[in-house]
C-alpha cells in the first residue's frame, strides 16, 4: 500500500517538474500524476493553488537557506565554514531555481519570494564572511560576488554551454582567503 503524500512530497515533486520539463509542466494534474495521487489529496493539504506555491516557496527558501545556514553556524572554524558553504552551494537544486527565476520575471508572488531568498543568502555570506575580515566594505563586496557567482551560474545553466560551479566556488573560495590572509598579515604587523 502508498504511503498517502505529504506536503513535502508534493514539494519535492514541484522541484523535480520545474528542473524537468519546467514551469509549463507545473500543475495540479501533472503534479499529482507524479505524486501518484488524485487531486483531493493535493487539496487535502493546500487550500488552492496559490496556497500551494506560497508553501512551496517557503519550504524552499527554508531548504535552500535556512538549512544551509544552520549547517554551516555548526562548524566553529571561520575559514572552514567558507569551505562548507561552498560545497553545500553545489547541492542547491540549480535547474529548479533557474526556472524559479524565470517564474519570477511573470509573478509577482515569486519574484517576492525569489529576492527574499537572494537577500537572506547575501546576508549569510556576510555572517560567514565576517569573521574573517575586518572591513564591513569588502564583506558586503564579497557576499555580493558569491551571490552573483551563484544566480549568475542558474541563469546562463538554461541557455549556453555547462558552466563548471564548482571550479568558480574554488576560485571565489581561493579569493576569500587571500584576503583573509592579507587582513591576518596587516594585524599581525600592526601589533
Amino acid at each position: 500500500m502508498a504511503r498517502p503524500a505529504s506536503p513535502e512530497t508534493f514539494f519535492a515533486a514541484a522541484m523535480g517538474l520545474l528542473a524537468g520539463p519546467g514551469l509549463p509542466a507545473l500543475r495540479i494534474g501533472r503534479l499529482c500524476r507524479e505524486v501518484g495521487v488524485t487531486s483531493g489529496s493535493f487539496y487535502h493539504h493546500f487550500e488552492n493553488w496559490d496556497a500551494f506555491v506560497g508553501a512551496l516557496l517557503e519550504h524552499w527558501a527554508g531548504e535552500e537557506v535556512d538549512r544551509i545556514l544552520v549547517l554551516v553556524r555548526r562548524e566553529p572554524d571561520p575559514v572552514e565554514r567558507v569551505h562548507l558553504m561552498k560545497r553545500l552551494a553545489l547541492t542547491v537544486p540549480h535547474a529548479a531555481e533557474t526556472a524559479i527565476r524565470r517564474w519570477a520575471g511573470t509573478d509577482a508572488v515569486v519574484a517576492a519570494a525569489q529576492q527574499r531568498v537572494d537577500d537572506r543568502r547575501r546576508e549569510a555570506l556576510r555572517e560567514v564572511l565576517g569573521p574573517l575580515l575586518d572591513d564591513d566594505g569588502l564583506v558586503a563586496i564579497l557576499a555580493e560576488v558569491g551571490l552573483s557567482l551563484l544566480v549568475g551560474h542558474q541563469q546562463l545553466h538554461h541557455s549556453g554551454p555547462p558552466v563548471d560551479l564548482a571550479a568558480q566556488l574554488d576560485q571565489f573560495e581561493t579569493l576569500v582567503r587571500t584576503h583573509a590572509i592579507a587582513h591576518f598579515d596587516r594585524r599581525v604587523s600592526a601589533d
